[in-house]
């Protein structure tokens, strides 16, 4: 089994190298295993941000504290859903966010 320091090296070291399609695949492999065996690690994203309180509505409530990337991608898949099914609400909030400053 690969140590933290030897994987650590291993990407070092890719990061290091040409740029080539064997590389990114070596670097890819190494990030996923580092991981996955060493959940200590420093997170890939460190900059998350977290939404702030704007009110008293039960949705409001449950995205207060949340991770905001994480919510905008269920609000995309919501809306993805809606433009399928109601295609005339999907327009109508569009255009709501359209016109928002």
């Amino acid at each position: 089994m690969l140590t933290k320091r030897e994987l650590d090296g291993a990407i070092k070291e890719c990061e290091n190298a040409p740029t080539s399609y064997q590389n990114c695949a070596k670097l890819a492999t190494f990030y996923t295993i580092l991981d996955h065996l060493y959940t200590d690690s420093k997170p890939m994203v460190e900059n998350v941000q977290r939404i702030d309180d704007f009110g008293d509505s039960e949705f409001l409530q449950m995205v207060k504290g949340k991770d905001m990337q994480a919510m905008w991608l269920v609000m995309d898949e919501l809306m993805t859903t809606l433009q399928a099914v109601n295609p005339r609400l999907y327009n109508g909030v569009m255009r709501m966010i359209e016109q928002a400053r």
